[in-house]
């Protein structure tokens, strides 16, 4: 009775967890944004060390990472150092900004009604990430984007306002899309056409260009060419730009001391590295103490026909045996 009894406990397991605290508070730890007295937000975006609010201030890692909340308004709004680029959102690799598109109206003899060409420069450690397309729009448009080492360019063409597609894609008629290569640190955009928009001016009067994250931009087919101006609106409200950002980009982890405790460094590709907390641990690895986590602990007792009795133990998911008892 005893053997059949063994067999149906033959396997079960405690689990149990215990918050680790070294510093009085884990979660104060986990929830440790920003530099002590450094403000965390502005408006709704967080602002995470190493980045900080205020040039000189010591809130941020370097004067590289410091950013500027203005107040002026209602609705405070973020910007990268004491440039005009706004930022809404940061996260541990990237950030985003707003994109503003060129563009080109014709009036119907073909001379430029209005234009506006654009460009974005971005400072070391910051580079435009491969996650954005660059996209015109138009019917008789072709664009360049230029970059450090790098020319590409991508044309709309149409000659009715029926050849564009209203599924949201970018397939060359009325609208294109073409990728951009890692590392720019800045681009410019121009545009222009083949014939100023003469055959086409009843239903598309401009071109527009701009770089954006893939996905974000949806294609509304010949709504989108016809109203400029309401296209131009939807995409600076609703079409980001994604940058990326690593500490020391001309170094690596060999120089990695930003990197505290619980937390281990990563190189990234093109130049610099990032923190990260260790498995099992979560926080910001940039400021003192470094990562906090839960400490879990699984005890398990393995009953088999020998009577032999094992246990194992798994801390943060790592496996040891604690001991064998032998039953008589």
């Amino acid at each position: 009775m005893l053997h059949q009894y063994i067999m149906i406990l033959s396997l079960f397991t405690f689990p149990f967890t215990m918050a680790l605290d070294t510093q009085g508070s884990s979660t104060s730890a986990i929830n440790n944004i920003a530099k002590p007295n450094c403000p965390s937000r502005c408006g709704n975006v967080t602002v995470p060390y190493p980045f900080g609010i205020g040039k000189d201030t010591g809130c941020s890692l370097d004067n590289s990472f410091y950013l500027t909340c203005n107040m002026s308004n209602e609705d405070p709004k973020l910007f990268l150092l004491s440039s005009n680029i706004e930022i809404y959102n940061i996260s541990d690799t990237e950030f985003r900004i707003r994109t503003r598109p060129a563009f080109r109206c014709y009036n119907p003899d073909g001379t430029i009604g209005n234009e506006f060409e654009w460009w974005t420069i971005i400072a070391s450690p910051f580079t435009f990430s491969e996650k954005n397309k660059f996209t015109v729009l138009g019917c008789d448009d072709y664009s360049l984007i230029r970059g450090n080492n790098f020319v590409s360019g991508c044309l709309g063409l149409c000659s009715t306002n029926q050849d564009e597609p209203d599924n949201g894609q970018c397939s060359g008629s009325g609208c294109c899309q073409t990728s951009i290569p890692k590392g720019l640190d800045y681009y410019n955009v121009t545009l222009n056409s083949f014939k100023n928009h003469t055959d086409v001016w009843s239903f598309n009067q401009c071109g527009l260009a701009f770089l954006g994250e893939q996905g974000s931009f949806v294609f509304h087919g010949a709504d989108d060419l016809y109203n400029a101006s309401d296209i131009w609106e939807r995409i600076w409200a609703t079409v980001p730009v994604v940058i990326d950002w690593v500490i020391a980009p001309e170094g690596g982890c060999s120089e990695s001391a930003e990197c505290k405790g619980n937390s281990s460094c990563y190189e990234v590709d093109g130049g610099g590295y990032r923190c990260r907390c260790n498995n099992g641990y979560e926080g910001n690895p940039y400021l003192d103490p470094g990562c906090q986590g839960q400490f879990q602990i699984s005890i398990k007792i393995i009953f088999n026909d020998d009577l032999n009795t094992y246990i194992f133990t798994s801390i943060n998911g790592l496996l040891e045996i604690m001991g064998m008892v032998y039953l008589k």
